[in-house]
């Protein structure tokens, strides 16, 4: 069994990682995906990636973050590139019913997104080494 959301990097999860890992372990769960949403996330999920094999990242700006982080399409494949573990792009969306963030802005980031997950450059990254780890 997969979690393929779940956010390792918010509390109180990262102050009782080893007992979530345990827990998660103990019900049959073989692979977390932690969600990346700001650039401070991303910097807490590339350590957390490495303490357990079973913990995967992505990189994301949450479309209510997008009022502070936009992030453009080069430096979402620079930053998945790095490392085999951030398997995923996102969190990204759309979300207009809590208006947290401009319109136009979740727009951009959103198509920012989407370009760096169809570029060569980071489908070749986000699948090939996904392989091994299934």
């Amino acid at each position: 069994m997969i979690d393929s959301h779940c956010h390792l990097d918010h509390e109180p999860l990262l102050e009782n990682l080893n007992d979530v890992l345990k827990r998660s372990k103990d019900i049959g769960i073989t692979k977390l995906l932690t969600i990346c949403t700001t650039p401070e996330s991303f910097e807490k999920i590339k350590n957390i990636v490495e303490k357990d094999k079973m913990i995967f990242g992505t990189y994301g700006i949450h479309p209510h973050e997008t009022e502070k982080y936009i992030i453009d399409k080069r430096t979402i494949i620079e930053e998945v590139s790095k490392n085999n573990k951030i398997i995923g792009i996102g969190e990204t969306g759309l979300d207009f019913f809590y208006n947290h963030s401009d319109k136009a802005r979740q727009i951009r980031s959103f198509k920012s997104h989407i370009e760096a997950s169809i570029d060569p450059v980071s489908y070749t990254h986000l699948t090939l080494p996904t392989t091994p780890y299934v």
